[in-house]
């Protein structure tokens, strides 16, 4: 190789090198922002199965009325979760069924436009007699 050559090539891999690291750091922003995105899915979906469950737990006094479940009860101890937590939801309850959904905020450490600015959860419980779901002893 001669020296004229050797001239004419130096800095040739620096442009190659800069988009190579810009590449990267997208690739590194894009992680932690899906990562970030996921855990507060993963909460979200947290938050509602507990309120779901706590919504679900059979009342005592409905069941000495020979009812399974007091609506306003389970409604009051589903809220007071989501609330205790910080998100937003709402609390279905349709017979011994209870469904609910929660609400909540992302907060990228890098944010930027097209991911979501806040992701949903829900969860359904199914109020049962007994301790083991058969009312025999």
């Amino acid at each position: 190789m001669t020296r004229e050559s050797s001239e004419r090539d130096r800095g040739s891999v620096m442009p190659m090198t800069t988009i190579l690291v810009i590449f990267l750091m997208m690739g590194a922003w894009s992680l932690i922002s899906a990562s970030q995105q996921w855990a507060a899915r993963r909460d979200a979906h947290a938050v509602a199965a507990a309120a779901a469950r706590a919504a679900a737990q059979a009342d005592p006094i409905a069941l000495r009325s020979g009812d399974v479940i007091d609506p306003d009860a389970a409604q009051a101890r589903a809220e007071a979760i989501i609330s205790a937590s910080g998100y937003a939801g709402s609390v279905n309850i349709d017979g011994a069924a209870v469904t609910v959904s929660v609400s909540a905020g992302v907060h990228y450490a890098f944010p930027a436009p097209g991911f979501p600015s806040s992701v949903s959860g829900s969860a359904s419980a199914v109020v049962q007699r007994g301790v083991t779901g058969s009312e025999g002893g």
